[in-house]
């Protein structure tokens, strides 16, 4: 699935560490699932993701389900309908789970109505294609469990491996992510990683008692026409050992 900060390209990177030792784990556990873009490539019977974004979750709740019959294609009408729904809180006139669709399939770069309708631009239809995307990934997480959570009070099984792919500090973020209180989400992982658990966090930067353990420079985009090369890392907690 399109979405802003989305792990697609690096989880081939990364899931070999993230996993290493994984039968000696009860769960894989994303606290900020997002876009879906490596917990569906992750070969574990027990996985939760979870995400503070209601929106985000009863979409994927309801692409599992099938409950609600999503649309396969969404005019800039509709987007702006739903865009308004959700400025002004009327989810009794279009449930969350399809303004969740709407607003993630059709924004540009999956910035959930932060970024503006994401039309045909140069005879490319990148609203086809994110629906085209999610419902091929779709099969991948069906016994994905999906929870409506803040990292803080989302219960985690016992000895599970975590990894988290928090709002990146000193990045655009989406609304719901803006308060961000990163000091206490660092203390929150060294607090799980010292209860037993695997934890692992994608950022550009962590303070010292934290180890990069992977890192590759990126081409990000930002517009159309901009781009950005970051490094994208790979953290955990000094006194955590890998497969330990």
């Amino acid at each position: 699935m399109k979405y802003m900060g989305s792990k697609n390209r690096i989880a081939k990177d990364i899931l070999p560490i993230i996993l290493n030792g994984k039968d000696e784990y009860n769960c894989y556990v994303e606290p900020f699932v997002g876009g879906c873009n490596v917990i569906d490539k992750v070969d574990m019977k027990n996985r939760i993701g979870a995400d503070n974004n209601e929106y985000l979750i009863e979409m994927f709740n309801n692409l599992q389900s099938g409950v609600i019959d999503f649309p396969d294609s969404i005019s800039k009408d509709l987007y702006d309908r739903a865009r308004t729904y959700f400025n002004n809180g009327l989810s009794n006139e279009m449930s969350v789970a399809m303004i969740g669709w709407i607003g993630f399939m059709a924004s540009y770069n999956g910035k959930f109505f932060d970024g503006g309708y994401n039309g045909n631009y140069k005879k490319r239809d990148y609203v086809a294609e994110s629906i085209k995307n999610i419902r091929k990934q779709i099969s991948d997480l069906k016994d994905v469990k999906f929870i409506c959570s803040s990292y803080q009070t989302l219960e985690i099984p016992e000895k599970s491996i975590i990894y988290c792919d928090p709002p990146y500090q000193g990045t655009t973020q989406y609304n719901s992510s803006k308060n961000f209180n990163h000091t206490a989400f660092w203390e929150w992982c060294r607090d799980m990683s010292k209860q037993g658990h695997q934890v692992f966090i994608s950022e550009y930067n962590a303070p010292k008692d934290f180890e990069c353990v992977w890192q590759k420079e990126m081409t990000t985009t930002i517009n159309h026409c901009g781009t950005l090369k970051p490094i994208e890392k790979l953290y955990r907690f000094k006194k955590q050992k890998i497969g330990e």
